[in-house]
């Protein structure tokens, strides 16, 4: 009888503790919890930029996440851009844009590095409304990416 009354009491608290237990995505609405880098910008051409790798991409709701190689300059402070082109329409109405990250040139270049910069996409949408898309082409990766807008609460 006191085995049953303890895993009855026992239970109860599992399940009371488990009710109030809420999982929330850290990155959703963009509330803080990651450091964007830069935003993109709309631009019909590119600026001049240092030789670098992309090594990976992804994108995860407004966010294009890059991770680079590329030797640094010595002071360690290189400006960056995301620029991306014109929107175009193909043959089956679906948008596209192509972008790039540029990085200023500088006659100085100490060590190779790798970092991922964090760049937001919401200037590159076709259109400013839920699920709106358009297919990015990153120069330096090898596959087009698809980017659908995500709507954000204002901060």
């Amino acid at each position: 009888m006191n085995h049953k009354i303890t895993f009855y009491l026992l239970m109860s608290l599992l399940v009371s503790s488990c009710s109030k237990m809420t999982v929330i995505d850290p990155y959703f609405f963009q509330n803080g919890m990651e450091e964007i880098h830069m935003k993109a910008i709309v631009n019909p051409s590119f600026p001049e930029s240092k030789t670098f790798r992309v090594i990976d991409a992804y994108i995860d709701a407004n966010l294009l996440y890059l991770q680079i190689q590329y030797k640094e300059s010595c002071s360690g402070s290189d400006d960056f851009t995301f620029n991306g082109g014109e929107l175009y329409f193909d043959e089956r109405n679906i948008a596209h844009r192509t972008a790039r990250l540029s990085i200023a040139k500088s006659n100085e270049d100490c060590d190779q590095v790798n970092l991922t910069k964090i760049i937001d996409l919401r200037a590159l949408t076709s259109l400013e409304k839920r699920d709106a898309e358009v297919i990015l082409h990153v120069g330096g990766w090898r596959t087009q990416m698809t980017y659908v807008y995500i709507p954000h609460k204002q901060n």
